[in-house]
This record gives C-alpha cells, structure tokens and sequence, in this order.
C-alpha cells in the first residue's frame, strides 16, 4: 500500500512493521488518521454498507480463483466503499476491468508494482 512512505515522519519502519503486525479482527490506530481493522471473512459473508475507504484486494489471479473475480464478488466491494472509496488490485485483465464496471466503478489502469506492468484502481463515484 506504500502509505508509510507517504508520510513525513521519522519512524516510518516502525509504522510499517505496526501495520503488518496488528492483530485480526480489532480496530487499530496506527497514526492519528489512519486505523486499520484486518478481518478474515469469505467475501460473500460481507455485508458492509459505505463503511471503508480503501479495499486492497490482493487475491490469486481470475485463473486460479475465478470466483473471487465476478460481477457478484464486486458488487459486494462497491456496497462496501463509502463514496469516492477505493478499490486496488495488482489484476490488470480485461475481463475484471469490464466486472469493475459493470458494477459501477470508474476503473482506470496504473503502472504495476516491479515485475508487473499494469495494475487496476476502481472508484466508486
């Protein structure tokens, strides 16, 4: 998420070894604006409305879990995201571009992380 090198601060390893090693399933604060809950829940156990700001949707690629790529799988992230929330993924394939929009995101590609040449972030209006 590289947000640790956005800040102008000091202990920014610090910060970044606090996020990644935050318990499951509370709510932490991590600087005065930015709390981080990690939750391990089935997407489709999902039933947040307009409650988040960011998905970081990291989940193997739509050829080896092709169920956690469709248009029912978005849909429950758009319901999610708050207004103007958004949603990154390293996937840059064409059909999951389509799914994004189909739901109503505004999906635009972005230069990839090293070894990737694109990646996708979707907004919600």
């Amino acid at each position: 998420m590289n947000y640790v090198d956005e800040l102008e601060v000091n202990n920014k390893q610090e910060l970044f070894d606090k996020i990644h090693e935050v318990s499951w399933e509370e709510k932490h604060t991590i600087t005065p604006y930015f709390s981080l809950t990690k939750r391990k829940q089935f997407f489709t156990e999902i039933t947040d409305k307009n409650c988040f700001d960011l998905i970081y949707f990291d989940a193997f690629g739509a050829r080896v879990q092709p169920d956690l790529w469709t248009e029912d799988i978005f849909r429950i992230m758009f319901s999610a995201l708050k207004s103007e929330g958004v949603l990154v993924t390293y996937s840059a394939k064409g059909s999951v571009r389509r799914a994004m929009q189909a739901v109503g995101f505004e999906v635009e590609r972005l230069p990839g992380p090293p070894g990737k040449r694109e990646m996708l972030r979707a907004t919600k209006p």
